[in-house]
């Protein structure tokens, strides 16, 4: 299959509004802190283009831009929440389902005693 470059058409409703209000939620953070744009680039080592378009909300620039923002921003506490194996319910629903009913024995030989 060959391989999709997710562009501003092709990205799901979901994940670009999810996007935007990254977009958004950094802008405000910023601004709270009384940064300017041109402040928060230097800090961060991006160009103001780049940033610029995270706080657009831009699906095509590069995660590793939008954590970078954050973590300058002092908001990289969050970082360890995102896909936690912890909130993972549908995860954790459908390896419980896959456990064996029944424990295996590996050896023919049965229990060594060896507790």
């Amino acid at each position: 299959m060959p391989r999709q470059n997710l562009s501003e058409s092709t990205t799901p409703f979901a994940v670009a509004r999810a996007i935007t209000t990254l977009g958004q939620n950094i802008e405000r953070a910023r601004i709270r802190r009384g940064l300017r744009q041109v402040d928060l680039a230097k800090k961060t080592g991006l160009a103001l283009g780049t940033l610029r378009r995270i706080e657009e909300g831009s699906p095509t620039t590069a995660l590793s831009a939008y954590f970078t923002v954050l973590w300058a921003l002092g908001l990289e506490r969050e970082f360890d929440a995102l896909a936690s194996p912890d909130r993972d319910d549908e995860g954790k629903t459908l390896e419980a389902a896959h456990q064996p009913a029944r424990v295996v024995l590996k050896s023919k030989g049965g229990l060594d005693g060896d507790f």
